[in-house]
C-alpha cells in the first residue's frame, strides 16, 4: 500500500512531546510491517527515504483513529512500542479509513508471523559433510580458480 498522507510526529516517547511537531505531506509505503516515508513518488523509485529516517516498525503497535484531534480531519494516531506517537491526515474519510485497515493488518500480520516463528522446531545441526571430494569442495567453494 502507498500513497501521499500528511503525517505529523506528536510524541517522540512516553510524555516527551517531538522537537518538531508540524505536518508534512509525505509519500507513505506499507510493505513488510513497516511504514517508509519519501518525499514523492520519484524517492521511491531512487530508494531515497525522507530525512534518511528509518522505516517505522509496526510490530506491537497500536492504530487508531484520532477522535480527540480536532485541528484536522480524517486524523488517524499511530503509536509505536517505544511510545512514540504518529498522526496521519488523508484527503477525506475513504482514504483516511483504507490506510487504518492497511496499517491495522500489517500489525496483526507481524505479531502473528512472530508467534509462528516462536513455534517452529529449531533446525537440526549436523556435522559437516564428508561425502563430497576435496576437488568438488574447491568448486563449490572458490571463486577463482585454483593456479597450477
Amino acid at each position: 500500500m502507498e500513497g501521499y498522507l500528511g503525517r505529523k510526529h506528536d510524541l517522540e516517547g512516553p510524555n516527551k512531546k517531538a522537537s518538531n511537531r508540524s505536518w508534512n505531506n509525505l509519500y507513505c509505503v506499507l510493505r513488510n510491517s513497516e511504514l517508509t516515508f519519501y518525499k514523492d513518488a520519484k524517492n521511491l523509485a531512487l530508494g531515497v527515504p525522507y530525512h534518511g529516517e528509518e522505516p517505522l516498525a509496526l510490530r506491537h503497535a497500536i492504530c487508531e483513529i484520532a477522535a480527540n484531534y480536532k485541528k484536522k480531519k480524517h486524523v488517524f494516531k499511530l503509536r509505536l512500542s517505544n511510545g512514540s506517537e504518529w498522526l496521519f491526515h488523508g484527503k477525506d474519510e475513504e482514504e483516511m479509513l483504507s490506510w487504518l485497515q492497511g496499517v491495522s493488518t500489517a500489525i496483526n500480520e507481524s505479531q502473528s508471523i512472530r508467534t509462528k516463528a516462536q513455534s517452529l522446531p529449531l533446525p537440526s545441526i549436523t556435522g559437516p559433510d564428508t561425502s563430497l571430494g576435496k576437488k568438488e569442495k574447491e568448486k563449490r567453494f572458490s571463486f577463482f580458480p585454483k593456479k597450477k
